[in-house]
């Protein structure tokens, strides 16, 4: 029984919530569509202005500055982080060249270690 309710209230809820009708919907639309038209139209005959021409030209040229601005500062970009690269293989080996120094100098100090010891028991 309560399903049952529940379904007709669900019902009666859908029926009781508006809709928009046919003759609302052609009232909205209609101002739209003419406005379209008269756009599609404009477009179609080709009737740019010189100022649009001029506004168009001016924007190619500016997207065209900064496509070759970006394409210098990706050289640039490229160029630096292959010196960075190189630079990071230069500490790479500087850092080894000093651990080996620093097992050398170890192996020194353990040497002379012993030589004192043996030194001492004479």
């Amino acid at each position: 029984m309560k399903k049952i309710v529940g379904i007709l209230g669900a019902i009666l809820l859908l029926n009781l919530t508006g809709c928009a009708t046919e003759d609302y919907v052609r009232t909205q639309v209609d101002p739209l569509t003419e406005r379209v038209n008269k756009l599609e139209a404009a477009v179609n005959a080709g009737s740019m202005t010189d100022a649009d021409r001029a506004a168009i030209k001016q924007a190619t040229d500016k997207s065209q500055q900064a496509m070759d601005k970006a394409n210098s500062l990706e050289g640039d970009v490229k160029q630096s982080a292959q010196k960075a690269d190189e630079a990071a293989a230069r500490a790479e080996n500087a850092a080894k060249e000093a651990q080996a120094s620093a097992d050398s100098a170890q192996q020194s100090v353990k040497k002379a270690e012993k030589i004192f010891r043996l030194e001492q028991k004479k």
